[in-house]
């Protein structure tokens, strides 16, 4: 109530000589001065010496509260920096008043803070949307990373899949096309052995111990001859020593001799010649097993 009433008297007592002021002036153009019939508050020195403090407090505290407000607005990015050290401006819509009002800087201070709390708080929703944002960007970019890595391991899983498939299938067709060989092999064996054909023996018909027929003595080889022996694809439950010492009884050379005579004339040194390798091929082998 102090400070409304200190107000309420200086509020008057500025009035009183603003209307003092047009009344002389109007005596100085010319029109008889009125005396002034308004009564006057009266103040000792002492009273005004008061007041001016009081308003000069009330000043910088609304100085200093503006210039706070200020800084804030530019911390949180309300304003640019570099605007400026000095009490910022008001909004669009006010007017600055000159020297201190003490009838409406407390209501717009409250106006001020008011503003600035919603400022802040729309500074605050944009900054939690902004980290909301970012984390479902990295989320994001986690997400089609994985993706990816997943992918990759798919297409991985499923290249190693294929290739065990091929592999696969690659061996049941060799061991299908070394049973087929061996049962040829074995049939072409037992005719010989009946007699059913007098014609004579050429190096082609001669059933030799390998998968593909050779055409010639370079092409049988003790790899051949002991890959086409050993095989799993045929003499299932008989023993590796077992097929090498049936092999040899074939193809030993002094059994083969008498095939050897029923072999045409111009093939006979060449089956002679590949005899002796697969005779070499099958001791090796025997060897290595005992």
């Amino acid at each position: 109530m102090e400070r409304s009433s200190t107000i309420f008297a200086i509020s008057s007592h500025f009035y009183d000589s603003s209307y003092n002021r047009g009344h002389y002036h109007r005596a100085a153009a010319g029109t008889p001065a009125v005396p002034n019939s308004r009564k006057r508050h009266a103040a000792t020195p002492a009273y005004t010496w008061v007041v001016e403090q009081e308003l000069a407090a009330l000043s910088r505290e609304i100085s200093e509260t503006r210039r706070w407000v200020f800084e804030q607005q530019v911390h949180f990015g309300l304003l640019p920096k570099g605007t400026g050290t000095s009490t910022p401006r008001m909004r669009t819509g006010e007017k600055r008043r000159r020297g201190p009002d003490p009838a409406f800087a407390g209501r717009e201070l409250d106006e001020e803070m008011a503003w600035l709390r919603e400022r802040l708080r729309a500074a605050q929703r944009d900054a939690e949307r902004s980290q909301l944002q970012e984390e479902f960007d990295r989320m994001e970019a986690r997400w089609r990373r994985e993706g990816r890595r997943q992918r990759r391991q798919e297409c991985h899983r499923a290249g190693e899949q294929r290739g065990r498939e091929e592999r696969q299938n690659e061996a049941a067709a060799e061991r299908r096309r070394q049973a087929e060989a061996w049962k040829a092999y074995e049939r072409q064996w037992a005719a010989i052995a009946i007699g059913k054909d007098d014609s004579p023996l050429t190096f082609r018909s001669v059933p030799w111990p390998m998968s593909l027929p050779p055409k010639s003595a370079r092409e049988v080889t003790s790899e051949a001859v002991a890959k086409f022996i050993l095989s799993h694809a045929h003499s299932e439950g008989v023993s590796r020593k077992d097929r090498i010492k049936s092999a040899l009884r074939r193809w030993h050379p002094d059994r083969f001799g008498r095939i050897l005579n029923r072999v045409d004339v111009k093939d006979r040194a060449a089956v002679e010649r590949a005899v002796g390798t697969v005779a070499r091929c099958l001791n090796d082998l025997l060897a290595r097993v005992n």
